[in-house]
């Protein structure tokens, strides 16, 4: 099937014209940032000019994202082509890049001052339930394909990195209140931030708490309370420590007024520590990050009666002679931690070579009956030896080359690489030529997943004791999604780098793609001919992208405005080979390779 989508095509619609709402010295200090070419610090680990940048890379400043009106985090990636958002019940948003995405979106890496917020359970990032606050966040680095060997399996599309403000930065306090001038709406947010710094010890605290009643025909109310610390830390002999910790309480409404999803409310904690050490030395700098992360989700309630649908299940009236209502139990509760532990140094070998390399291992934790069918905590261990080597081999040409070797306790060891070759045009355009590979790894609910609903009946003349409602099974033969990209991308700059604009023609083919198909089986635990349909993940298929990306900024030097665009064009093929007759009798048998 072939399907051709133009994702914001043309979307120059969306130019945005930000207006002088900024202090004239915070303007300055953010035009100091852009007016000589940006410094990038996400895609290699390497502090360096973006002109010199060996993947394609967009960065969304402090002005930006203030100017633009965004009220969540989600919608700041409105302004990046290629990449769209979408909302899921008025309340759950959900960011793609080059269109392929779901409700879960795993394809995309995202971190938080380097710290992976990748949930285990589901996969994807939480955007609404982020402990981060839109005033914390200093900068947003994109970059815009994939970036796995820097940061591991699932920097697969893209990869996110939030950078907030150093707590020297936020000295003294402030309060903002926002309401909906809308008397029927309850739109409201507050934000509270105090910081202070003794000798060579920063600290910030900041608060906030987002509510709305969302869509006025949907329930899809919520209400979002934070809280954040950090302190950054010089000590003697050149070493930096950074401390931070937060946590998010939210509740949304969820359901849609089914019998077996009624309208309730979910409650949800995320929280997280990270601890960051460096040692400055000459030529040398060596970091270590450790972090935490957890969410914890309660959602279990009591359906409605089902006798009905149960009938419609058999084809048979069975369970409306039954003279008591038939409910069911159903728990979506979950409890997942990622713990990381990164080790790494910067090292310049010669005026013209920098090395970076270093280990990390993680370990992902889910526990959940909804998900697994069982009271267990179910782990996962990856280990990761990864470096990266940029050589000037002229004055005007940039070599850089990267590799990441990665191993877990249920995947086989997979190698990524990249390479790229940057050219410097005179001092106004820089040509990039980048390859690159990388790999997907299935979560544990892709892989062990078995999640069903027992529906129990009371005593009855049929013998029937129960009926097992299963809706997926998870599949231990999985193999990890593949992609390999190329790309050929210019940037230049103009009048001084008031003007800058960047172009990307790419391509790039995913095989082995996981795709959730729906399977049956025939169940003889009750007794009765019930064909149940459940879905499973196989490797099916492949994807084929080519397309064309491209922005524009212009900064003027000292003036309150800046014109920021972009335009996305985006032709995909897919091939799968599903056989719709396929059916699994055996809820035990392995999936074949198909």
């Amino acid at each position: 099937m072939k399907i051709q989508s133009f994702i914001s095509s043309f979307s120059l619609v969306s130019l945005t014209l930000f207006s002088a709402l900024s202090l004239a010295q915070e303007y300055q200090a953010e035009t100091d940032f852009f007016g000589e070419s940006p410094v990038v610090l996400t895609v290699s680990r390497m502090n360096k000019p973006l002109a010199d940048s060996p993947a394609s890379v967009s960065i969304i400043d402090r002005q930006m994202i203030r100017n633009s009106g965004a009220r969540e985090i989600a919608d700041i990636f409105r302004m990046i082509p290629g990449f769209v958002v979408g909302y899921r019940f008025g309340h759950t948003p959900s960011v793609t890049y080059q269109g392929l995405g779901r409700q879960f979106q795993r394809q995309l890496q995202v971190f938080i001052d380097g710290r992976s917020v990748f949930i285990p359970s589901f996969g994807g990032v939480p955007w609404s339930n982020l402990p981060l606050l839109l005033e914390d966040i200093e900068r947003v680095e994109v970059t815009r394909g994939p970036n796995a060997v820097t940061y591991g399996a699932n920097a697969f599309l893209a990869t996110i990195n939030i950078i907030t403000r150093h707590a020297a930065e936020d000295v003294g306090g402030k309060i903002s209140i926002s309401h909906d001038l809308d008397k029927n709406s309850e739109a409201r947010d507050v934000y509270f931030r105090v910081g202070d710094q003794y000798g060579d010890l920063d600290w910030r605290l900041t608060a906030g708490k987002e509510q709305d009643d969302g869509y006025a025909k949907e329930y899809d109310s919520k209400t979002l309370e934070k809280i954040n610390i950090r302190t950054d830390f010089l000590t003697a002999y050149n070493q930096l420590w950074t401390v931070q910790a937060g946590l998010n309480q939210s509740t949304f409404n969820r359901g849609d007024g089914d019998v077996d999803n009624i309208f309730r409310d979910e409650e949800t904690s995320n929280s997280y520590q990270n601890l960051k050490w460096e040692l400055l030395q000459s030529g040398l700098t060596t970091t270590v990050k450790l972090s935490h992360t957890r969410q914890d989700v309660e959602d279990h309630f009591l359906s409605e009666r089902l006798n009905e649908e149960l009938d419609q299940l058999i084809e048979q009236n069975l369970f409306s002679l039954l003279p008591v209502d038939i409910t069911l139990g159903i728990s979506y509760d979950r409890v997942s931690d990622r713990i990381d532990l990164e080790i790494y140094q910067n090292r310049n070998l010669s005026h013209e070579t920098t090395l970076v390399y270093g280990a990390s291992t993680r370990q992902d934790q889910v526990k959940s009956f909804f998900l697994f069918n069982d009271q267990d905590t179910h782990r996962v261990t990856t280990n990761r030896l990864f470096s990266s080597l940029e050589w000037k081999y002229i004055e005007d040409l940039i070599i850089d080359v990267g590799f990441i070797l990665e191993d877990s306790n249920y995947i086989d060891s997979e190698l990524s690489s990249r390479l790229s070759i940057i050219k410097k045009l005179g001092n106004q355009h820089s040509l990039r030529l980048v390859s690159s590979s990388a790999k997907r790894n299935p979560i544990l609910y892709e892989i062990y997943g078995d999640s069903q609903f027992i529906a129990v009946l009371p005593d009855n003349p049929f013998g029937v004791t129960h009926i097992p409602v299963i809706t997926w099974q998870g599949n231990e033969n999985i193999k990890p999604e593949s992609i390999r990209s190329t790309e050929i991308g210019l940037s230049s700059a103009f009048d001084n780098h008031q003007i800058s604009t960047d172009i990307k023609l790419f391509r790039y083919n995913i095989s082995s793609q996981i795709t959730e198909i729906k399977q049956s089986e025939i169940d003889t635990s009750s007794g009765l001919p019930i064909e149940v349909e459940f879905e499973t993940p196989l490797n099916l298929g492949s994807t084929s992208v080519k397309g064309l990306e491209a922005s524009i900024n212009y900064s003027p030097h000292h003036k309150n405005f800046r014109l920021y665009g972009g335009l996305s064009k985006v032709d995909a093929t897919t091939r799968s080979n599903i056989d719709d007759s396929i059916q699994i009798r055996d809820l035990q048998a392995s999936f074949p390779d198909l």
